[in-house]
């Protein structure tokens, strides 16, 4: 699901504007234009993301990364992140935003699949949001070790210890409150995650929908790009010209 966009200049145009240097020149210069290119390229994306996302996170913004140009290799990119040493690449959950249409399944509604019924998540009315508007990882990591879902068992509260705790009232963290899956009446349906927040008082921390969220292409990172190039390409080009002849009064 990677997306990888080539820098691509008028080469005619390029060499014409660069025969002013010399032979040796040209590659430096054009490898030069080429990076700068993408670099603005890139910090556009990121522009447009904090536009027409209510605060983005740094992992978000830097979704996004240049493979740069070099004097023998007069290719730049921008491409996505397609890897993540934790969690999910960017990719995976931008590419509804760039493409529009239906979002993957997160990791985190895999892990929760045994529970949900293979349904999708929202935040619930209640539930505890990070300062980007997100389930914060450490509440999704407590979740799933309180129903037993972690891929390390020994990351799991044993059912003794769930027991024991419950006798006194509390969880693991000396908290009165407890997490439960709701059910619908009569079929029972799972509808989300609730946590017992005081006695007879219950908060909807997760809730469950069965089909995945569809979004509207609002990041169009091939045009932004291509404008970006478009806009920029012959001021750019122009300034390593000026900057190789400097070069030469340095020698």
């Amino acid at each position: 699901m990677a997306l990888d966009m080539k820098i691509g200049l008028d080469a005619k145009k390029l060499m014409r504007d660069l025969s002013a240097l010399s032979e040796k020149e040209i590659p430096t210069a054009a490898a030069n234009a080429l990076n700068r290119l993408a670099t603005g390229a890139r910090l556009q994306i990121q522009d447009r993301m904090k536009e027409v996302f209510d605060n983005p996170t740094p992992f978000t913004l830097n979704g996004f990364f240049t493979r740069p140009a070099r004097s023998n290799n007069l290719e730049a990119w921008v491409a996505t992140c397609d890897y993540a040493p934790k969690g999910t690449p960017a990719i995976r959950y931008l590419g509804p935003e760039i493409r529009g249409g239906q979002r993957d399944m997160k990791k985190f509604e895999k892990a929760l699949s045994a529970v949900s019924g293979g349904q999708y998540i929202v935040p619930g009315k209640d539930a505890p949001l990070d300062q980007y508007g997100n389930l914060s990882r450490g509440l999704m990591t407590q979740i799933l070790s309180r129903l037993s879902l972690m891929m390390d068992p020994t990351s799991n509260m044993s059912t003794k210890v769930i027991g024991r705790l419950a006798k006194r009232g509390k969880n693991a963290r000396g908290q009165r409150s407890e997490y439960f899956i709701a059910r619908e009446r009569g079929n029972g349906r799972p509808l989300g995650i609730y946590k017992l927040l005081a006695p007879g008082k219950v908060g909807e921390i997760i809730r469950f929908v069965p089909r995945p969220p569809t979004y509207k292409a609002v990041l169009p990172v091939e045009d932004i790009v291509n404008q970006t190039i478009a806009r920029r390409q012959d001021r750019v080009v122009q300034e390593e010209i000026i900057k190789a002849f400097r070069r030469r009064g340095l020698k």
